[in-house]
C-alpha cells in the first residue's frame, strides 16, 4: 500500500513538470444530477490526461545510466502521450508499442514529441509482449501504465489538488481503467479526509476491475471493443487491484449509452473536451447512484478524443 507521503512527495517533485488543472463548477449538470458538481479537468492537462502525472514521476527516478538507455512503454494512447513528453522533457529517447486501432490523433502527438512509434495488434495488450522485449533486449527502462508505485503516486497528485480546491467533497467519482489513478486519488483522499467517498466507474465492457473486487480476487475478462477505448484491459494488476479493493467505498459499471449521454453532456453544457474515457465518471455520477444536495467531485481523466467518434455521438439523438 503507498502512504499519503509517496503522494505528497511525488506532488513536490513534478510540480514543475504538470498544470494544477482547474476544479469547474457546473450548476446546470448539477441541477440535472440533483448535486453539486465539480469537474476535476485533467483533459486541460499537459498531453491531454493525468498519465503525465504518473509517467515524470517515474521517469524523474531514473539515474543518469537508465536516462542514456532510455525508455519503452505500450499503451493505448494516452500513457504513451505521457512518456513521450516526460522523455523529451528530460532529454530521453522512448520506443512506443501502439495498436494499430489507437486514436490517429494520439499516434501523431507521441511522434511530434519525438517518440519511435511501432503500431502493432488490435489492443494495448497485443503491444504488451513487444515492450517487455525491447526492454530486456535493447536495454530501456521498461514504463508500466499502471502497476509502479511511481506511477500510482504521481496519478494520485491529482486528489491533493481536489483537495487543496474543495476541501472535504462529499463524494468523488474515478473512471477506472487499468486502476492507476483511482488508486492513486483513494491513497490521497482517504489519508487526508477520510469522510469523503470514493467512487470507481467502469465501462460495462471493460470491468475487469468491478468484477475483481466484487469476487474478491483478480478476475480476468474478455474484452469487447468500447467508445472508452482509454480504459480498455482485461485484467487489474496486484497493486491496483489491493489499493482499490481496500479504499473505494464502491465501484460500479456503466453502458456505452451512458458514457455516450455525458460525453455529450459535458461538451454541450460546460464546452469542455471530454474523451469517452474521460467522461465515465459523469456517466457513473447521472445513473442514478449520485447523493443528492452534497458536493460531487467527476474527474475528466482525458480529452484526446478521436474525433470520429466524437462526431458520431454528437449527432446521436
Amino acid at each position: 500500500m503507498l502512504s499519503i507521503k509517496d503522494v505528497s512527495d511525488a506532488h513536490a517533485r513534478i510540480a514543475p513538470y504538470i498544470h494544477h488543472t482547474p476544479l469547474v463548477q457546473s450548476t446546470c449538470l448539477g441541477e440535472m444530477a440533483g448535486c453539486h458538481v465539480f469537474f476535476k479537468c485533467e483533459n486541460l492537462q499537459k498531453t491531454g490526461s493525468f498519465k503525465i502525472r504518473g509517467a515524470i514521476n517515474r521517469m524523474l527516478s531514473l539515474s543518469p545510466e537508465e536516462q542514456r538507455r532510455g525508455v519503452v512503454c505500450y499503451s493505448s494512447g494516452n500513457h504513451a502521450q505521457a512518456v513521450a513528453y516526460a522523455a523529451k522533457a528530460l532529454g530521453i529517447s522512448a520506443s512506443l508499442f501502439m495498436p494499430e486501432t489507437a486514436t490517429p490523433a494520439k499516434v501523431a502527438a507521441c511522434r511530434s514529441y519525438g517518440g519511435q512509434v511501432t503500431l502493432f495488434g488490435q489492443t494495448g495488450a497485443d503491444c504488451r509482449p513487444l515492450a517487455e522485449k525491447a526492454s530486456r533486449e535493447e536495454g530501456r527502462i521498461y514504463i508500466d501504465p499502471v502497476e509502479d508505485p511511481l506511477i500510482i503516486s504521481g496519478q494520485g497528485t491529482t486528489g491533493l489538488e481536489i483537495l487543496e480546491d474543495l476541501p472535504h467533497p462529499d463524494v468523488v467519482y474515478i473512471p477506472v481503467g487499468g486502476g492507476g489513478l483511482c488508486s492513486g486519488i483513494a491513497t490521497a483522499i482517504k489519508a487526508l479526509s477520510p469522510q469523503t467517498k470514493v467512487v470507481g466507474v467502469e465501462p460495462a465492457y471493460y470491468d475487469y476491475m468491478t468484477r475483481s473486487i466484487h469476487a474478491g480476487k483478480i478476475t480476468s475478462i474478455r474484452q469487447r471493443p468500447s467508445i472508452a477505448d482509454g480504459l480498455a484491459g482485461s485484467a487489474p494488476g496486484p497493486m491496483a487491484f489491493e489499493i482499490c479493493s481496500a479504499l473505494l467505498d464502491d465501484i460500479f459499471t456503466v453502458s456505452e449509452e451512458e458514457i455516450a449521454q455525458a460525453t455529450r453532456l459535458i461538451l454541450e453544457r460546460t464546452k469542455l473536451l471530454a474523451e469517452p474515457s474521460g467522461a465515465t465518471a459523469f456517466a457513473g455520477l447521472l445513473s442514478g447512484r449520485g447523493p443528492q444536495g452534497k458536493n460531487v467531485v467527476c474527474v475528466i481523466s482525458g480529452g484526446n478524443a478521436n474525433f470520429s467518434v466524437l462526431a458520431s455521438l454528437l449527432t446521436q439523438q
